[in-house]
């Protein structure tokens, strides 16, 4: 009996075992990467903890900036107490949405199989592991962009539009101002909308209820802003330029030095280089490949975002995480353009063209997990990147007693952030030393005051560069 390859298994099933086996993965690396690497949070997370926690403050003070997510980690922090955890759950959460909204619309533009393997590299790679478990809203950048790109493909791909689909991209274009520069997104679309004939040929064939809510859907989003704006004109600068843009130039090169550079001697939060060369390789061939067909929707989003990302990374550098966008859809250009290759070889013949599978896999599975094993270590060993985490949040939940004073300078950010610990009333955090009492004192790093108090425990950690990072003082006679 002739065996046939079409009808084995694996074959017939081998892309929901694929995606199967994607998710499952990217649900766990997900999940256990953000203790892993970096194991600790950064000066730009504090911030955005004590943002959020002062979240409806500044809403009444007008400061929306990044409102959407900023409640996410307001209520995280609320419900799970201020943790490393809890501060990056908003951020595992959007990047779990926005990996599955690359997937459908890398499964949109491409083939299956270039989809599923183009999936793997982009959404397992180091830059977008490092986003989905930073406690900063980074991440909002690339996941409104493809939220929009994927309902925007879903509107003009098809003959009748469904209302919902509709409303959704109306909203999520209008939330996505409220993060810095995507305005400009924004204003791109109703560009687009305005010149093309068939959108707008699509807008007046749209039902008068249907354009009724969408009208409502979005005077209740951006009025908020509008008054925001209003109250502090701070809001403003922010949504469309900067508060302390610096030199443009130099933001331009400091923004995406971390993507490309081998070097290591660069201070970021990011380990660089977030591109690895064979992955590098895959997008030069992308590029190559995408100069056959410039003009289809898939280059021209390439383009727009390429040059929309290095203009916009002038005012802020951290906007340049935008790049990741283009960079996965020509790394499936690039998969497209190889396997092409491979199968013209053997046209009709269905074993080379299985067997040619193999390799490729192999490849990708060496991106992987190498990918994987450099973002652990390199978070974990890399001097300049590692000194900019640290874990004393962690030390504090695991090792002060309930009712210590915690030391810390006033008019810092440490001394905001730790403030949020005083909400469940378990510690009291002070910038002086309080009169003796029972109650433990801690202080991170030795207290700079003389001070008659007893040193009971020293807590290290790896994070710190000295190793004493936690100092407890027992205050009884």
């Amino acid at each position: 009996m002739k065996l046939r390859i079409d009808k084995l298994f694996l074959y017939r099933y081998r892309f929901i075992i694929g995606y199967s086996i994607l998710g499952l993965a990217f649900i766990l690396i997900l999940i256990i990467l953000p203790l892993i690497a970096p194991g600790g949070i950064s000066s730009a997370e504090m911030q955005s903890a004590v943002n959020s926690h002062n979240v409806f403050e500044n809403f009444a003070n007008g400061n929306l900036i990044n409102l959407p997510y900023h409640l996410l980690q307001n209520a995280s922090i609320n419900l799970f107490g201020l943790s490393i955890y809890a501060i990056k759950l908003p951020s595992i959460i959007l990047g779990f949405a926005t990996g599955i909204l690359l997937i459908l619309l890398l499964n949109r533009w491409f083939k299956t199989n270039v989809a599923l393997l183009a999936s793997i590299i982009t959404v397992l790679s180091p830059i977008f592991l490092f986003l989905a478990g930073s406690g900063t809203p980074a991440i909002l950048y690339i996941f409104w962009i493809i939220l929009i790109l994927w309902l925007g493909a879903k509107i003009v791909g098809e003959k009748s539009v469904s209302p919902l689909i509709f409303l959704a991209f109306v909203a999520s274009v209008i939330l996505s101002i409220y993060t810095p520069h995507l305005i400009y997104i924004a204003f791109g679309i109703g560009l687009v909308a305005l010149t093309r004939p068939h959108i707008r040929f699509a807008i007046k064939k749209t039902k008068i209820p249907q354009l009724i809510v969408a009208l409502s859907v979005i005077a209740l989003l951006i009025i908020p802003l509008i008054v925001a704006c209003i109250v502090r004109l701070t809001t403003l600068q922010e949504i469309f330029f900067a508060t302390d843009p610096g030199s443009y130039i130099d933001n331009v090169i400091n923004a995406f030095t971390p993507f490309f550079s081998f070097s290591a001697a660069i201070e970021s939060d990011f380990l660089s280089p977030l591109f690895g060369l064979a992955t590098v390789t895959l997008i030069i061939i992308g590029i190559i490949a995408s100069m056959r067909v410039l003009f289809t929707s898939r280059n021209t989003a390439v383009s727009l975002l390429v040059i929309f990302a290095i203009i916009i990374s002038g005012l802020n550098p951290s906007a340049a995480v935008i790049i990741f966008i283009p960079a996965a859809i020509l790394v499936a250009v690039g998969l497209e353009s190889v396997l092409e290759k491979w199968y013209s070889l053997f046209p009709t013949n269905p074993y080379a063209r299985v067997f040619g599978i193999f390799p490729v896999a192999a490849f990708v599975a060496i991106i992987v997990i190498s990918g994987f094993i450099y973002t652990v270590f390199g978070y974990h060993y890399s001097p300049n990147v590692a000194k900019q985490f640290n874990n004393d949040i962690s030390l504090i939940n695991k090792d002060l007693p309930f009712g210590t004073t915690l030391l810390v300078p006033k008019d810092t950010l440490e001394y905001d952030f730790y403030k949020i610990l005083e909400t469940d009333g378990r510690l009291t955090v002070s910038s002086v030393l309080p009169d003796r009492t029972s109650n433990c004192i801690a202080s991170l790093g030795h207290w700079g005051e003389e001070v008659d108090l007893k040193l009971t425990t020293i807590i290290t950690s790896s994070k710190s560069q000295n190793s004493d990072r936690l100092y407890i003082y027992n205050c009884s006679e």
